[in-house]
Parts: structure tokens; C-alpha cells; sequence
């Protein structure tokens, strides 16, 4: 199984995002390049950009939406296929104001409670899962030995037998993987930024109405799981401020 992570927004004091989110999206490595095709097929058809990396900020933002008819008309193409995808998304929703950074050899909690949910799924399909982050930026570089001091020198990690010990690290513009993730993120996080778990989007808010539908199709996507102790992880799941 490949599990393929990606953020939007950062959990920094100084970010402008109130519920930064990281995502998890997860398939067999079989089906890796039939998704892939479907995912091409559809830059082609809409985009006429086969090529083109997908990048939420360019396709799905809020101004984008309003002023580019092939970017809305690809967005609605993109999450009615993520319906039918063989992938499981697990995303985890931070809150703002945001605990202190834990020391930097720990791995932080929110990507903690991804592996979590990756060895649970990976266990429940008794496979192995490798994770895959986005290399193309580095901002993910610092987590390789994290990962590594959490599988062998903590408790939880140490009981872990599904996820492969090395990370790795790829390019966004080549994994349709991330770029899923990419999109994912970006939906989630702007679904709760506006509170739409509370409440009824505005009356004539198409963008805000259209982030509300994909969110659904993502929550379709997701799984929640128990652990053997009876422990429910939720797959999209929103982290407390006291979560650390």
C-alpha cells in the first residue's frame, strides 16, 4: 500500500490559516497506475494540460473558482472521480491557536495520528504500507528522522509491523498521489476555516456550496477505524488543542 501525505496550511503562529490540515491518501500500489491514467485523462480532457501538476491553489481557490470556467469545470470532474477511486483518505484538522512545536526530533501529533490510521488500514489488508511525502519544496525533509526515531524509539511506533521503516520522498509534479493529497487538503481545510460542519453555506455562495460537496465525496473516501483496544480513529479527525 502506498500512503501519499501532503499539508495545506502550516501550524505556525505566523501562517494565515486557522485549521491547517494534513492528509493521507492511501491505495494499493496496483491500482497506482490506473489512477494515474484516470487522473491524466482528465487534465487532458478538461485542462488540455496532461502534464499540468495539479496544485489546489491553482485550481480550487477561491478566486480561481470564480474566474476560470475549466478550472471549475475540472474541479467537479476531479471529486465525482475521487468518488469512484480506490483510495481511503485520513486527514487530520489542527486548531488554531496551535500547541508549542514538540522537540524537533519528535514527530509531531499530526503525523503521528496519520501512521496510526495508516497501520490500521495496512493491518486490516494485511499488506505493508510505505509513506510518501512531498520532496519537491524540502519542507518535509526534516521528517525522515523522525519517522525513523518513532518506529524504533518510542512505545507506539516500536509496535508497529505495517509500515516500512523509510520514508520517501517525492516529486509533486510526477505523483498524482500528492497532488490527490494537494486537492484533498485544500477542501478540508477551507471546509472548516468557514465552519460549514455548523453551518449552511450563504445563500448564492456557489464556491463555498461546491467546497461543501467535495468535502462530502472526500468524508466518502474516508474510513474510521478501531484499534484492538477498542479505540475509535475517526478518519478525518479534529485535533484538540491539548492534543501534543
Amino acid at each position: 500500500m502506498l500512503a501519499f501525505i501532503d499539508e495545506s496550511g502550516h501550524p505556525r503562529p505566523n501562517d494565515p490559516t486557522s485549521r491547517p490540515v494534513v492528509v493521507a491518501v492511501c491505495f494499493e500500489e496496483k491500482d497506482a497506475r490506473s489512477i494515474s491514467g484516470q487522473v491524466h485523462a482528465m487534465k487532458r480532457d478538461v485542462l488540455q494540460q496532461e502534464q499540468a501538476e495539479l496544485k489546489a491553489s491553482n485550481i480550487i481557490s477561491k478566486n480561481t473558482y470564480g474566474r476560470l470556467a475549466e478550472a471549475r469545470a475540472f474541479a467537479e470532474d476531479f471529486f465525482a472521480g475521487l468518488r469512484n477511486l480506490p483510495v481511503t483518505v485520513f486527514g487530520m484538522v489542527m486548531e488554531s491557536p496551535f500547541p508549542p512545536q514538540q522537540q524537533s526530533n519528535f514527530l509531531e501529533n499530526r503525523f503521528r495520528f496519520l501512521l496510526q490510521r495508516i497501520e490500521l488500514l495496512a493491518e486490516e489488508r494485511d499488506t505493508m504500507a510505505t509513506v510518501l511525502f512531498d520532496g519537491d519544496t524540502g519542507v518535509f525533509k526534516r521528517l525522515s528522522n523522525q519517522f525513523s526515531g518513532f518506529l524504533y524509539r518510542s512505545t507506539e511506533g516500536s509496535a508497529y509491523t505495517r509500515i516500512a521503516d523509510t520514508p520517501a520522498f517525492v516529486d509533486s509534479a510526477s505523483s498524482v498521489g500528492i497532488q490527490i493529497a494537494d486537492m484533498c487538503a485544500y477542501v478540508v481545510r477551507v471546509y472548516h476555516e468557514q465552519g460549514l460542519s455548523r453551518r449552511q453555506p450563504p445563500p448564492g455562495n456557489e464556491y463555498l456550496i461546491a467546497i461543501r460537496r467535495w468535502y462530502r465525496i472526500i468524508q466518502e473516501r474516508s474510513q474510521d477505524l478501531m484499534t484492538a483496544a477498542n479505540e475509535p480513529r475517526r478518519g478525518i479527525y479534529l485535533m484538540a488543542q491539548g492534543d501534543r
